[in-house]
């Protein structure tokens, strides 16, 4: 069986499922719209996940997988520093990517499989602006941290479907990547560069009011 053929496991069905919920109806969406999205049925999904903070919890850590897959890959498949991190940008941005769903706060303790992810989604990131800041592509005063901020601006909750969000997402990225260029005399960024502790301790809003 191919990669292509292979199907899709029933905790990717639920997760995506979860995040495209979430996404659309806010974190306050019962349980049976993710099951209904999924195909599954609800108990069997508290069976897997017995609270929503705990499903919230796994949604998120695909995210931060998501985001340092893409990071990695961006390296990878361009040589140019440049042209590896506005893939990375608009890859995570794009359309059904998960990045940027809106989640309930995030101040409860969390697992260990979640630090993991989030340590190698900060190192890919960091790796990614550090090459860009090394071939002088990318402006100096916009570093790793900020990349997570960036996507929360660009991906507001839009009361459209997912593919006229993506879209929009794409439009204002190209803006804000013109921005992000080295060249040319810029004003400098207006007050203190964020760092990943800070992006860490934010609390997320937990509804799309």
């Amino acid at each position: 069986m191919t990669t292509a053929q292979r199907p899709i496991s029933y905790a990717d069905r639920v997760i995506t499922a979860a995040r495209e919920v979430f996404a659309e109806q806010g974190f306050n969406a019962p349980i049976s719209e993710v099951a209904a999205r999924a195909g599954v049925g609800v108990a069997s999904i508290y069976r897997r996940y017995p609270s929503k903070t705990q499903l919230a919890e796994e949604v998120r850590i695909s995210c931060l997988q998501r985001i340092a897959t893409e990071a990695a890959e961006a390296r990878a498949a361009e040589a140019d520093p440049w042209r590896a991190f506005t893939r990375f940008l608009f890859r995570c941005l794009a359309e059904d990517s998960g990045v940027g769903t809106v989640l309930p706060p995030d101040d409860q303790p969390h697992s260990p499989e979640y630090r993991q992810a989030r340590q190698e989604m900060s190192e890919a990131v960091e790796a990614l602006v550090r090459a860009a800041h090394e071939a002088g592509e990318l402006r100096g005063d916009f570093v790793a941290a900020d990349v997570v901020l960036l996507f929360k601006h660009l991906n507001p909750a839009l009361p459209t479907d997912e593919p006229r969000r993506a879209e929009l997402r794409s439009r204002y990225l190209a803006l804000a990547i013109e921005g992000l260029r080295a060249s040319g005399a810029r004003a400098a960024l207006p007050g203190a560069e964020p760092d990943w502790s800070e992006v860490h301790a934010m609390r997320e809003p937990d509804d799309l009011a």
